[in-house]
């Protein structure tokens, strides 16, 4: 959670320059995956901020994902983002954030995006992106990078730690909910075996393991089924 909590609000709140405390109440933002681990994170810091949430999913669990969270509106990021929008009123975005397939969602965005807004991304291109239009309309391409601060010992790096004390009273108080679903226990060859068993069910399925304080490794899957972008499997020492 640490890690995803820090990605999206950086993303929202750093690089898409929107205000965590409710000045913006009101504007659209759309957040394009919204059902995986920086998405569903994303999805409820934007609703505590006041932000209106459009988020994308395809598959019905993880649209409902999505609204339980609190998006006002979710949209297929399969289908025709522009004209899924249009049909809500919706056709210029002040602020778009990408947690999935740059290269497949960068033509809507640099269309839907409103003259003076923001992109952000937190997966690169693979191909050269044209930027003309986001050039006519003044619009900046930001990169999210929750490792920019400590890697480059950048001055404000302790601001993380400031990111993960609010995070935790939102989770304290109840605005903010975990996604992670399923803990394993301790490490040992079994739980391995059950992890193993695990992700090798999942199509399409890629998975990080992350330290943990303990000393222990949290694994996340992600992409692929909607329902695997929310599955965190933690092991404790």
């Amino acid at each position: 959670m640490p890690l995803t909590a820090l990605t999206a609000w950086e993303t929202l709140f750093d690089r898409l320059d929107l205000s965590p405390d409710g000045e913006d109440a009101g504007t659209p933002v759309l957040l394009i995956n919204g059902a995986g681990g920086v998405g569903s994170m994303a999805i409820q810091l934007a609703r505590v901020a006041g932000l209106k949430v459009i988020a994308t999913a395809s598959r019905p669990e993880s649209r409902q994902w999505c609204f339980d969270l609190g998006a006002d509106e979710v949209v297929d990021h399969f289908g025709d983002l522009p004209a899924q929008l249009a049909e809500r009123g919706l056709d210029s975005i002040p602020a778009i954030a990408c947690f999935n397939d740059l290269d497949r969602h960068y033509p809507a965005m640099a269309q839907l995006v409103a003259p003076q807004g923001r992109l952000a991304s937190i997966v690169g291109n693979k191909k050269p992106l044209p930027f003309q239009e986001l050039r006519e309309k003044s619009v900046g391409l930001f990169w999210e990078c929750m490792f920019t601060r400590p890697r480059f010992d950048n001055p404000e790096k302790g601001r993380q730690g400031e990111i993960l004390d609010a995070v935790i009273g939102m989770v304290d108080d109840g605005r903010l909910v975990s996604t992670r679903s399923q803990g394993l226990g301790t490490i040992s060859a079994e739980n391995l075996r059950t992890a193993h068993r695990l992700l090798s069910s999942l199509m399409h399925c890629r998975a990080e393991a992350r330290p943990t304080a303990g000393g222990g490794f949290l694994m996340q899957t992600a992409v692929g089924w909607t329902l695997v972008q929310r599955r965190f499997v933690g092991f404790k020492v």
